[in-house]
């Protein structure tokens, strides 16, 4: 009898702890994660809007901020390394010190942003807006820059794609 009534409890116990470990877990809202914590890795910020957000220091790597709008944004000294921006709306942004190593910002608006001494090495910068854009001190070491629009960009000991200095 005493077998029985612990082979059942352990049973019960069984159930009880699998259940608990199979909670289905919260849904984290990758804005409020933004915004609480000023960071957001591999977040899907897709078509976003975040000119509200003051984002120094943020860190995003890897999130998917394609078609987002960070019109005006300060992202000064931000981690956005291995980012998709294509599309984003960065014009007027301030990316001064932002690492961007290996982001997708194709197609992206980057008209008259602060790119100054940010590291862009290895981006995709195919078809981007850089109208007025300050690249001053900039790394674009292997940046494809293929069509991009540099018209009024501002180089100044800037590291080209091909290591020379401009």
């Amino acid at each position: 009898m005493n077998n029985k009534k612990l082979s059942l409890t352990l049973s019960l116990v069984g159930i009880l702890a699998l259940t608990a470990c199979n909670q289905p877990t919260e849904e984290i809202d990758p804005l409020s994660q933004l915004r609480e914590k000023g960071e957001c890795l591999d977040c899907n910020l897709a078509g976003a809007d975040l000119r509200e957000f003051n984002l120094e220091n943020a860190r995003l790597n890897r999130s998917d901020l394609s078609g987002a709008n960070l019109s005006g944004v300060n992202l000064r000294r931000a981690l956005l390394d291995r980012a998709n921006l294509a599309g984003a709306n960065l014009s007027e942004t301030d990316l001064t010190e932002a690492a961007l190593t290996e982001a997708n910002l194709a197609g992206a608006d980057l008209s008259d942003a602060n790119l100054e001494r940010s590291f862009l090495r290895d981006v995709d910068l195919t078809g981007a807006n850089l109208k007025g854009a300050n690249l001053a001190q900039a790394n674009l070491t292997a940046a494809n820059l293929t069509d991009a629009n540099l018209e009024e960009a501002e180089f100044n000991e800037t590291t080209m794609p091909d290591g020379s200095r401009r």
